[in-house]
């Protein structure tokens, strides 16, 4: 019975199509610098998905250099490093059905000049790395 329970449970919980997943999202220092936070949580929430966890966090070096381990052989890790650890972040996870899918498709390309109008770095982003 308690197997049962759990089960609808999970599927009321989750829908029966979709998973209910945990995405992570840093706001960088540059939008926290602009003031974009309440912008961006606003279209997270439009969608339905539920905030988590929220944290202000000035990175260290070391921090973002764990962060972002994979692009370590890349032209541009150092600036980047140098860039994320420039000023505060706000680092958010959020809840809902499909949400990784769902925030990459709301995020945009990683090149803001590739990134359609609507999304958060065609709206926003500037610049690759700020």
């Amino acid at each position: 019975m308690i197997f049962l329970l759990t089960i609808l449970a999970t599927v009321f919980q989750t829908g029966w199509t979709g998973v209910n997943e945990h995405s992570f999202i840093a706001v960088k220092p540059d939008g926290v610098h602009r003031r974009l936070v309440g912008e961006i949580i606003q279209r997270f929430e439009k969608k339905g998905f539920r905030l988590v966890g929220m944290k202000l966090v000035q990175a260290s070096e070391d921090l973002v250099r764990e962060h972002y381990w994979d692009l370590r052989d890349k032209p541009f890790f150092n600036g980047l490093v140098r860039y994320m650890s420039s000023g505060p972040i706000v680092a958010m996870v959020w809840q809902g059905l499909d949400v990784v899918k769902m925030s990459r498709k709301m995020l945009g390309e990683t090149n803001p000049a590739d990134s359609l109008p609507g999304t958060i770095r065609g709206d926003y982003c500037v610049e690759v790395g700020r």
